[in-house]
C-alpha cells in the first residue's frame, strides 16, 4: 500500500492525541505510511488509502471537530476503510462495559452506519485535574468521575496491529 493512511483526531488535552500518536507508530511498525494529524488539519480523505477517526468523549459527545470532519466527509469515508474510535471513559475496568455498550454519540450512529467503519474502539481515557478549568473540577466531582490516566497501551497497540492486519489483506 504506497497511500498513506490518516489517523485524524479531536482531543482537549492531549490524550486522545496521544493515542493516535501510538496507533501512528504501531502501523508504522507494521510498514505501513501513516499520517497522524487533527481533524482540523487532516484534508480530503480522498488523499489517503484509509481513515482511522478519533475523538475525546466528553459528557457522551465527541469533541465538535471530529462529529464535523465525520458528517462533512460522509460520502468519501463510506468508500474507504475506515476505522473509529472514542476516548475517555475513566476508572479500572473495560471501556466499553464503563460506558454500558457505548461506542460513539448516538446523534452520529446513521453517519457511522452509512459509512460502515470496519471497526469502533473505545479507549480508556485521562483525566488530570491539573488541566482542568474550575468548570470541569467541578462537574468532575459532582459525577464522581476517577482522576488518572486509564489508558491501555495494550489494548491501543493491539488494535493498531489488526488495522495493519487488515490493510496489508
Amino acid at each position: 500500500m504506497d497511500k498513506k493512511i490518516l489517523i485524524a483526531y479531536a482531543t482537549k488535552y492531549g490524550a486522545t492525541e496521544e493515542i493516535a500518536r501510538r496507533l501512528g507508530e504501531t502501523l508504522q511498525a507494521e510498514g505501513l505510511t501513516v499520517e497522524v494529524l487533527p481533524v482540523k488539519k487532516a484534508g480530503a480523505p480522498e488523499q489517503y488509502a484509509a481513515v482511522v477517526l478519533g475523538s475525546a468523549v466528553y459528557i457522551g459527545g465527541w469533541r465538535k471537530e471530529a462529529a464535523q470532519y465525520l458528517q462533512e466527509n460522509e460520502a468519501a469515508l463510506a468508500k474507504l476503510p475506515v476505522w473509529i474510535f472514542s476516548s475517555g471513559p475513566t476508572g479500572a475496568g473495560d471501556p466499553v462495559e464503563l460506558l454500558k455498550g457505548w461506542r460513539y454519540p448516538e446523534a452520529l450512529k446513521p453517519v457511522v452506519e452509512r459509512i460502515q467503519p470496519r471497526d469502533t474502539a473505545v479507549f480508556g481515557g485521562a483525566l488530570d485535574p491539573d488541566k482542568m478549568n474550575v468548570l470541569e473540577k467541578f462537574v468532575i466531582k459532582n459525577v464522581k468521575a476517577p482522576t488518572g490516566d486509564f489508558r491501555d497501551w495494550q489494548a491501543v497497540e493491539a488494535w493498531g496491529k489488526s488495522i495493519a492486519a487488515a490493510l496489508k489483506e
